[in-house]
């Protein structure tokens, strides 16, 4: 009487072609690594900080833009990838237009894939420049 193959290590396969009544492969099983004792990941509470989700914006003195030109242009261009912008109006309303803001995506790749390896990239908005780069907060 022979030994039998150990089920933990290898699935046995049937070929289904018709060909010399069908032939036997051994396929090996795939161990996962796994934690089964992990916690479950919840993408929603376990979010990437904002700051590494945003790149830091200006515009030209004089030609400033607004949260849903630039909502707009970067989903038009981007797809649906802005959870927000921020545009920094100063004190004196119309006579110190806005010269900064801040956009916020929904994936920390978006600043990234946007930069492109620059450190900063210029647009056209509307006829208007705006300028691009990675968000760093001041402590």
């Amino acid at each position: 009487m022979s030994a039998p193959e150990d089920s933990t290590k290898r699935d046995t396969l049937t070929s289904s072609s018709g060909v010399d009544g069908g032939e036997v492969f051994a396929a090996p099983r795939l161990q996962s690594r796994l934690n089964p004792s992990a916690r479950e990941w919840n993408p929603a509470s376990e979010r990437v900080p904002e700051e590494d989700r945003c790149l830091y914006l200006t515009f030209s003195k004089g030609f400033p833009l607004t949260e849903a030109e630039i909502s707009h242009f970067f989903a038009q261009k981007y797809g649906p990838c802005v959870e927000r912008v921020y545009v920094h109006r100063p004190a004196g309303g119309w006579r110190n237009p806005p010269l900064f803001g801040k956009v916020v995506f929904n994936k920390c790749s978006i600043p990234a894939f946007i930069l492109n390896g620059h450190n900063q990239t210029r647009f056209v908005v509307n006829g208007r420049a705006l300028w691009c780069k990675k968000f760093t907060p001041r402590n």
